[in-house]
């Protein structure tokens, strides 16, 4: 017998509507006549009994914040690759995750967010490849103003958010603004328009720009969000993508550019392989340069050294600031 199956029964509901319905805290408090407290705290009190040994070792907070995110209820792109970077770096709470992922499978299908890999296990780089003209997200940017590397063709450094440290580092005092992706997860409620600055602290990072990614055909159901973050000098930009095609053993990889004209476009990152959920998440740090191009694509791509855009699946007016 599932796990499922021995939970009370409002604890059951509340974990039904909110995935295989994919309905916010807020909708399902209004639906079931509730407080919207009531609804959060059944849904994560199931989440205990369905992995009570594995939750023990976790911390209440991590329990509420890895529960929001398997639930779909974070609000913005930074918060869940806040939620990846963190459990790519802690194995009790990514093992209990794994679990809970399991026991959920058959209310969530494949609408549960990933539970990425340990940060350990990524493989580095090969000793003899060619400088990466953007780093790794595990890497630091280079200097402001420092000269760009040679412009012919790279390895794209892939833009997946385990072990991704100086990320972690620049996202985890933002304020996230609400970002709603059309047709996208319940948890994404509120939105703000493309462009639109969000309040942030004083001293640390902040989301300069939230650009709203269109795919070129409007019949492609594919739809995406890219948020410009800084703090100092510093600056990476966080993407997440819905509703594109799988990539996991099609023969193709996805791409982040920037770009102006044919021959003037920038790799800024490639994507770990898209599974059946159709979700991409991740980021990368931006070059001292960036600011020259006006438009940032994610393409797909069949070359290792793509030396100009492929496909182009989204794309965005691209600027540092909105």
């Amino acid at each position: 017998m599932s796990r499922l199956d021995e939970l009370p029964p409002d604890q059951r509901a509340a974990l039904s509507l909110l995935l295989r319905q994919r309905k916010s805290y807020a909708e399902v408090s209004s639906l079931l006549g509730i407080a919207e407290q009531a609804v959060h705290d059944r849904a994560q009190a199931a989440l205990v009994m369905l992995a009570p040994r594995r939750a023990r070792e976790v911390a209440p907070e991590r329990r509420l914040e890895i529960g929001n995110y398997l639930l779909g209820q974070q609000p913005g792109v930074a918060e869940r690759l806040r939620t990846r970077a963190y459990l790519a770096s802690t194995p009790p709470a990514r093992e209990w995750a794994r679990e809970l992922a399991g026991e959920l499978a058959p209310l969530a299908g494949d609408s549960l967010p990933e539970v990425p890999a340990a940060a350990a296990t990524e493989a580095p780089p090969p000793a003899a490849q060619e400088p990466q003209r953007v780093q790794d997200l595990s890497s630091t940017p280079p200097p402001a103003g420092a000269p760009e590397p040679s412009s012919q063709p790279r390895s794209l450094p892939s833009s997946r958010v385990g072990g991704a440290v100086l990320l972690a580092v620049l996202v985890v005092a933002v304020v996230v603004a609400v970002v709603l992706l059309a047709g996208g997860s319940g948890g994404s409620k509120s939105s703000t328009s493309g462009g639109q600055h969000a309040s942030t602290t004083k001293t640390g990072p902040s989301i300069d720009n939230q650009i709203q990614l269109k795919p070129p055909h409007p019949s492609s159901p594919a739809v995406g969000v890219v948020d410009v973050v800084s703090e100092g000098h510093k600056r990476v930009f966080l993407i997440e993508a819905q509703h594109i095609p799988e990539s996991k053993g099609k023969g193709f990889y996805y791409a982040i550019w920037l770009y102006n004209s044919p021959k003037s476009s920038l790799p800024l990152s490639r994507s770990p392989a898209v599974g059946s959920t159709h979700r991409l998440a991740g980021g990368a740090p931006l070059p001292s340069n960036a600011g020259e191009y006006h438009e940032i694509l994610l393409t797909k791509e069949t070359k290792a050294h793509p030396s100009h855009p492929g496909t182009v699946v989204l794309h965005g007016d691209f600027s540092l600031q909105s």
